[in-house]
Parts: C-alpha cells; sequence; structure tokens
C-alpha cells in the first residue's frame, strides 16, 4: 500500500483524486490533504479519512482545525507546513493539484525526498521544469504528469524510441470562443469565459483555455518535460475533446491517445505507473466519434503565439509569462480589464523585463522574481485604469 499526500484537496485535480482512490483502498492510504481556502470541505475529508498531517495557507484556520477535529492530527500552515508534509519519510507519492507558483514548495521538496510527484500545476515546469527534473534526477524520484495532454505523450512515448518521433501534437478543444468572431472578443465576459466547453476546471484555467493561453503553457511544458525542441511541437483544435496527443513517427504513422474526458484515468496512471488499473469512466462510443483537426489562429489567439516567442528566447521568459499571466486573468475576473486586453498586458509585461538567461541557486530566487513580474503587472493595469 502507497502513503499518498494531496496537495490541493479541494481543488479539481484534489477531488478528482480522492474520488479514485475511494475505489482503491487497498493500494493508497492519505497521509496528508492540504487546500488553502474551503476549510470547512477540507475538514470534512479530513474526517472521511482520518490524515494524520493537514496543512492549510493561514494560521488562524489552522487554530480552527485544531479546536474542531473530533480526532487528533498535526496540522500545519504556511510555506513551512507545505516543506514539512512535502519531506515526510512516510511518504512515497504527492498529487499537486495546488494551482498557482506556489506548488514549487511542495514540488520542490517532495523530489528533493525522493518521492513520486503526479504533478498536475504548469506553473512550476514552466517556470523551473529543467531545475525540477535535475532534482528528481538527483534523489531519484519521479515526475509524472496528470495534465491530460501530458499524460498522454507520457504513455505514447513509452511504446516508441524517441529517434523515431517526428512531432509531438497538442490538441485543443478550441475553448468556448472558437468560432466567435475576433471583433466580438471585446463583449466577452468573465462568466462566458469561465464555460468551458469539455471540461470542468477551475476559473484561471478556463480563462486560460479561452485564449489558448492554457494550450501555450502546455506547449512549454511538453519542451520541458520530454526534452523535445520547440519547432517539433504543434497545436491543432480538436473540438470533440476525445484526442489528448498525438505523436507522429519519421515513417509517417501517427499515434494518438483517445479517452473520455475524465482526469481520474491521467491520475490513476501518474499513482499506478507502470501498472494500470480498473478506472470507474464514462465508456465512448467509437461509432457516434467524431475527429475534427483544425489550425489554430495566432491571429485570433495572439496568447498562443506569446507562447511560442517565449519558447524561443528561453531563461526566464517563460517564468514571466507565466508570472503575468495570472494577474491579468484575474484581473479580467475582476472586470478592471476587457478579455480582449489579455494579451496586451501579457506583451507589456515581457517588454519590460529583459532576462535572456537566469542560474537560479534555489527555489526562492524563483519565487522573488515571480512576486517582482506580478508586482510590475498590476502596477500596470492599475495605471491604466486610473
Amino acid at each position: 500500500m502507497k502513503n499518498l499526500v494531496i496537495f490541493g484537496a479541494t481543488g479539481s485535480i484534489g477531488k478528482a483524486t480522492i474520488k479514485y482512490i475511494k475505489n482503491q483502498p487497498h493500494r493508497f492510504r492519505i497521509i496528508g490533504l492540504t487546500a488553502k481556502s474551503k476549510i470547512e470541505e477540507l475538514q470534512k475529508l479530513s474526517e472521511t479519512f482520518k490524515v494524520p498531517y493537514i496543512v492549510v495557507e493561514r494560521e488562524e484556520d489552522a487554530k480552527f482545525l485544531n479546536s474542531s477535529l473530533s480526532y487528533k492530527a498535526k496540522v500545519l500552515w504556511g510555506d513551512e507546513g507545505l516543506k514539512e508534509l512535502a519531506s515526510l519519510d512516510s511518504v512515497d507519492t504527492v498529487v499537486i493539484g495546488i494551482s498557482g507558483i506556489k506548488a514549487l514548495i511542495p514540488t520542490y521538496y517532495a523530489l528533493k525526498s525522493g518521492k513520486r510527484v503526479a504533478i498536475a500545476n504548469k506553473e512550476c515546469i514552466i517556470s523551473v521544469g529543467n531545475l525540477l527534473k535535475e532534482v528528481a534526477q538527483e534523489n531519484k524520484a519521479e515526475l509524472i504528469p496528470v495534465d491530460s495532454e501530458h499524460s498522454a505523450f507520457f504513455q505514447l512515448l513509452q511504446k516508441e524510441k524517441k529517434t523515431y518521433v517526428e512531432k509531438l501534437i497538442l490538441t485543443a478543444s478550441g475553448g468556448p470562443f472558437y468560432k466567435t468572431p475576433l471583433k466580438d472578443f471585446c463583449k466577452i465576459t468573465p462568466e462566458k469565459a469561465i464555460s468551458h466547453p469539455v471540461w470542468k476546471m477551475g476559473k484561471k484555467i478556463s480563462v486560460d483555455s479561452a485564449t489558448l493561453m492554457n494550450k501555450g503553457f502546455e506547449v512549454l511544458e511538453a519542451m520541458v518535460l520530454f526534452d523535445f525542441p520547440l519547432d517539433k511541437i504543434e497545436v491543432v483544435i480538436h473540438p470533440q475533446g476525445l484526442v489528448h496527443g498525438i505523436v507522429k513517427l519519421i515513417d509517417g504513422c501517427y499515434l494518438m491517445h483517445v479517452s473520455p474526458a475524465d482526469m481520474k484515468i491521467a491520475i490513476a496512471y501518474a499513482l499506478n505507473y507502470p501498472e494500470r488499473t480498473e478506472v470507474p469512466v464514462e465508456n465512448l462510443d467509437l461509432t457516434k466519434a467524431k475527429l475534427i483537426f483544425k489550425k489554430p489562429s495566432f491571429k485570433k489567439f495572439p496568447c498562443l503565439k506569446l507562447a511560442y516567442e517565449v519558447g524561443k528566447l528561453g531563461g526566464a521568459y517563460p517564468l514571466i509569462l507565466e508570472a503575468a499571466d495570472e494577474v491579468v486573468v484575474s484581473a479580467f475576473l475582476s472586470y478592471k480589464i476587457s478579455f480582449d486586453k489579455i494579451p496586451y498586458f501579457l506583451e507589456k509585461t515581457l517588454n519590460e523585463f529583459k532576462i535572456p538567461s537566469i542560474n537560479f541557486k534555489n527555489i526562492y530566487e524563483v519565487l522573488e522574481l515571480h512576486k517582482r513580474v506580478c508586482e510590475f503587472t498590476e502596477n500596470l493595469i492599475e495605471g491604466v485604469n486610473r
């Protein structure tokens, strides 16, 4: 039986992981859970599984849980709590379901402790993925992607030599505005932007999917995770959301990963690799399936173009783009800027920071630069709105 910690237990990845684990009580034991908010929901989950470790962001929430839990648990808080939980000797596997750069802390220390890290966080891989891979290699740890697209590549690439692979093809649903005329983008509201046609996700990632920024981030992730050059990674629009990744081989063959749009599949694979287990998901009726692929428009979705540009620049530019995107999307969701201005503010921030190469000594330097970029972008937006 594997001892498991779920970082971000009340988010979409955390919930999907728990839903899967409930059907696998003989395989996994939950040692720890974390949440930034939704403390009462976290308490219910903790009570259900009687987890010995809990981590929250704020001290007052830790005090609340200490006084409210019906059993005795070690309740930690803040960055030090994340670090301690990720480093526990008794833990085999961690699931990183936290969004944002804060996930870098548990990811780094879990890898440093030689654990398997099932990661659904883009920000860490985009910002310092190569550093994380080095830490994993040094400590005989494992970094396994949980995003459906990168899980698809991870699975497909197990079957073929890298020298036989000509191209990686990422599929994108196109989001809710694939057919919306560009001239109407200024009218798009946050409510419409978070209505993803295929996946049920958080607000931030739903907006990124609507701008195709999410797919741009996935291009940058694929570069790092699979050591593939940027010009060998392509994006196609696939509205049906059935094909999650395509590998083109040098002999003209295309290998496709097809599955229902259910995160439990990728989570189960990451937790059990190299084995597979039964996963309770809806069956696909292939007789009714349609496979349509189209080319995305950089003019309509400039965020995707920006991702390719920072991929070419390298250095700290992917981190800068990711940090700026956090602030810009938050501003859009708060009605401070319009949907069509998202790429404008991203480009403005990228033009401000000239960091062609950088060698981070530790993860706290990464977090410091991320904070600087966020502060600049926030001030930029506030200045425009004054």
